[in-house]
This record gives structure tokens, sequence and C-alpha cells, in this order.
């Protein structure tokens, strides 16, 4: 039995009096919209860029002597620790496409509510996790911004590329394995049993909330992509932020021009985020997944990252193929189109 999966932000070919009078939702712009908007309007066509904006793809890089990777995050769903994860965020973006993180700068927009402890705990967070990772703040910017309700900080992150080649989200071919780290919906756990803490503190163990609270310190990406990066191993490499990991399947797979199959109990949940998605309602394999690094492999090279830890959860084939998520009960999810995260839709649903 296939089950057909709502398209989002799949807009077809758009008149531009349509867009101009188009309302999105919260979160990522789609395919469709970007193609149509974006990445028609970037400015001079530079020589030195050798990979520039396109969809699914986590950084860009420069030629400037060497390589240069390169990549911008807000953090925009989180409402703590927002000045550790900008740098965890954006690291990630960088090693996923091969470069080592060495160069960070934020914009830190405070809400009129904010005093100066906020901008302290903030400011502590870039230092401790910058320190963590080797990096160095470059430059940034300031400021109380009117007409947001909490504080976002948008992290810029540079760092020299170690591997070969950019690693591009694009990468991957019909054939190749998909890989997995860690679990699924790592931030997301944690930034829901943060902030719903109130509604879940009733219905789970304290020790059930407290583990989940600190999955922040799960976050990085940076040190299993980069040993993927300098082993040559990977096709293809992507953070899968929002959407969770079958929207970080999605864009891999559009970036790559093929479609995938992959399966839900071949995809590892942690036992804290199992509970706290059946409480909230929301599904693991749609909520945001920074922490997780999918990847691209040949078969032949399966032994080599099952022995670092990486599962396989599937498999990418050819364009003309549907995308299907074999769920758990062996039924099939066909996947038309990107993947709305299931922390917008919570937000949505509560505000």
């Amino acid at each position: 039995m296939i089950r057909e999966f709502p398209r989002i932000h799949s807009l077809g070919r758009l008149s531009s009096s349509t867009l101009k009078n188009l309302k999105f939702r919260l979160g990522k712009f789609g395919k469709e919209v970007l193609e149509e908007v974006v990445y028609v309007k970037l400015g001079v066509r530079r020589r030195d860029i050798l990979l520039g904006p396109a969809f699914g793809e986590d950084a860009g890089v420069i030629k400037n002597g060497g390589l240069i990777v390169v990549s911008c995050d807000p953090i925009t769903g989180a409402s703590e620790r927002i000045g550790w994860l900008s740098v965890y965020i954006n690291a990630n973006d960088v090693a996923v496409c091969g470069g080592k993180p060495a160069w960070f700068s934020p914009i830190i927009l405070l809400s009129r509510s904010a005093d100066r402890k906020e901008l302290e705990n903030i400011v502590d967070d870039i230092h401790r996790a910058c320190r963590e990772l080797g990096v160095g703040v470059v430059t940034g910017h300031t400021e109380v911004t009117p007409n947001i309700q909490r504080s976002i900080v948008c992290g810029f992150m540079m760092g020299k590329l170690i591997s070969r080649r950019p690693i591009r989200t694009g990468g991957g071919r019909a054939g190749d394995l998909i890989i997995m780290s860690k679990t699924a919906g790592i931030e997301g756990t944690a930034i829901l049993a943060r902030d719903f803490r109130e509604i879940l503190r009733q219905k789970v163990s304290a020790e059930v909330l407290e583990k989940a609270q600190k999955y922040y310190e799960k976050i990085s990406v940076v040190e299993e992509a980069l040993k993927l990066a300098r082993l040559g191993l990977a096709t293809a490499m992507h953070d899968p932020t929002e959407g969770g990991v079958l929207g970080g399947v999605y864009e891999l797979s559009e970036a790559s021009n093929t479609s995938f199959i992959i399966y839900e109990d071949r995809i590892p949940v942690s036992e804290e985020t199992r509970q706290i998605c059946s409480i909230l309602g929301c599904d693991p394999l749609k909520l945001v997944s920074s922490g997780v690094l999918l990847a691209c492999i040949s078969k032949k090279n399966l032994r080599s990252v099952e022995k670092m830890g990486f599962k396989v959860i599937g498999e990418l084939r050819e364009k003309k193929m549907p995308n299907i998520l074999v769920k758990a009960d062996k039924s099939e999810e066909k996947i038309t189109g990107q993947i709305i995260d299931e922390l917008w839709r919570i937000y949505e649903e509560s505000s």
C-alpha cells in the first residue's frame, strides 16, 4: 500500500504576479521558489566561486590561493543556547563540504526584552563553542532589533578545504548507499525538551527530560564529516536540519538528481526522542536533526563506514523512480515534496 505524502512548497512554475502575492509558511523555502526567485539573481558571475547557491547544498566554495568553504545560517527555532548553536550549526555545514571550520562571524539580534545577562550568555556560548572547535571570531555585529519576539543569532563560518575536492550534497549517484550517524531528531529533541518542559515533565520521567535537554551536546558532526572527507569515502554529505532525516534525504536526492528509498526501521531513534515525540504528537523522522550526518557511499566502502558507526538507511535510485519511505509496518509512503519540520508545526499549533 502506497500513501501519498503532501507536497510542501512545491509550486511548479509560477507567474511573477502569483509569487508576489504568495503567503509562505514557517521554515525554509522549497526548491521551486528558490529557483524562481532567488537563484536567478546572484550578482556577478565570478570565476573564483567554485560552488555557489543550489538547492540542498550546505555551503559554498571560493578559490583564493587555496579553496575556502563558506556557510551561513541563523538560529531561529531555539530559544536557549543560541550562541553555542550558531557556531556548531555553521561548522557542520562547512565540515560536510570537506572544510575544516576556522573563522566565525556572528550577527546578534537581541529582542527588546533582552538584558545584559542574555547578551553575556550568548557571547559566552559563542566563545566556548569556538574554543572547542579551534575557531576564531573574525568580526560581527550586535544590536537590539525591533519587531522580533526573541533574540536571533545569524552565523557565518569559513574554513580551508581538507578533502581532495569539495564534497557536494549533490554528488550522490544512483546505486549509492545512504548512511547516517547518531539518531534522528537530535536538535529537535533538545529544543522540545526545553521549550515544552512544563508539559513534558508531567508525562515523562525527570531522567528522560534531563537527558533530552542535554542533546545540544550531540549536535556537532564535524568529527565524523572530516573523517569521511579525509578518507575520501563519501560521494555526497549533508547536514539534515529543518525537515529532519526525511527532509535531509529528500534534499540530498533532489540535489543529486536521483530518487531514494529509505527504511523507517533502519533509522535509529533514541528512547528520549521517541517518548517526547509520542507525547507531543510528532514524527521523529521529520524533526530538525542537526547532529546527524547523512552521506552517500559506494557499496564497496560499506565495511569501512560500518566500522565507524554509520548505519545504512537506504539507497539512491534513478530519478525516474518514486521517492519511497518504507514504514515499519512494511507499507510505503511516496515522498513527493519537501518536508515541513515538525518543530514549526508544533509552534504554529501552540501559538
